[in-house]
């Protein structure tokens, strides 16, 4: 075979490998509905790709750590919410027992129902969620108050992150809540239990006064949990506006993603058809260019 000869059959094998390969490829994206398939595609479309997926990845991420830290504030603004219905209870009944018309067995009657309110504040201060003490900060392993109203916590802030370079506190630093400070001691005033011990202590040695002054510490100790209460609907509040933003970053990243990997339907079958006639051109033509006449077998 004389080398024009090779030189043609090459020039053949070359087009018709090369119509093959791109009928080929277009088959691939028509049928998978992807612009880019493998990285050879398009490297620098993969490349954003992977950013734009490790962004999705992030936000949903960051969508669970919300849906998470509302489960923790929800948990503590119902307990809450359980202290508060206690203290007015215990208010109620301290209104009741410190009227004159109520003797000394009356008051010892009430103070059964008092020490079991009292239980449950303690059970409501050691809510826990997840198996963590909702009210002990760092130390969530350990209930946050004692029997005898101790607080076993510490002043710790758990923060989760719910958005790019965004932090947010998941729980209520306590103390506050379960212990009185200096100048509310300097005030007269004292712990959530030690104020109902002082109301228990009242009905129990018949002190009318004793009760009295309870009222006016159940009053102080409500006005603390309404205002911690406060606090977490505020934060729960900013959660909700995270989730949003996660939700939004999310679907615009997808919409993005899809841009960069997608292929459009029609325009993919219109590359299709084209590039298959081509290559049905091709071979034809390749057909007849490798049958030799007469004429150029005798050259």
């Amino acid at each position: 075979m004389r080398v024009t000869d090779r030189h043609r059959y090459d020039i053949v094998g070359t087009r018709v490998e090369g119509s093959k390969a791109q009928n080929a490829k277009d088959l691939e994206t028509l049928s998978t509905l992807r612009r880019i398939n493998k990285v050879s595609d398009d490297p620098t479309g993969v490349a954003a790709g992977i950013g734009i997926k490790d962004r999705i990845a992030s936000n949903l991420q960051f969508q669970k750590n919300v849906e998470f830290s509302k489960g923790m504030l929800e948990r503590s603004e119902t307990a809450l919410g359980g202290m508060q219905e206690n203290l007015m209870r215990l208010k109620e009944l301290a209104i009741g027992m410190a009227n004159d018309t109520y003797d000394h067995s009356s008051r010892l009657a009430a103070s059964a129902e008092v020490k079991e309110i009292m239980k449950e504040l303690v059970q409501l201060g050691n809510t826990t969620f997840n198996n963590r003490y909702v009210f002990s900060g760092f130390r969530s392993n350990t209930p946050a108050i004692s029997m005898d109203g101790k607080f076993l916590g510490d002043d710790g802030a758990v923060m989760l992150q719910v958005g790019e370079s965004q932090f947010q506190q998941i729980t209520i630093q306590s103390r506050e809540l379960f212990e009185s400070s200096a100048d509310e001691r300097a005030a007269g005033h004292s712990n959530m239990i030690d104020t109902v011990e002082e109301l228990l202590s009242g009905l129990e040695n018949n002190s009318k006064d004793s009760i009295r002054f309870a009222i006016g510490e159940l009053d102080f100790q409500l006005d603390k949990a309404a205002s911690f209460q406060a606090r977490v609907g505020s934060v729960v509040t900013g959660l909700n506006g995270a989730t949003e933003r996660a939700s939004r970053n999310v679907d615009m990243d997808k919409t993005t993603l899809s841009s960069v990997f997608d292929a459009d339907i029609f325009e993919a079958s219109s590359d299709f058809r084209r590039s298959e006639a081509v290559l049905q051109s091709t071979l034809l033509a390749s057909t007849k260019l490798l049958q030799p006449s007469l004429l150029n077998f005798l050259q």
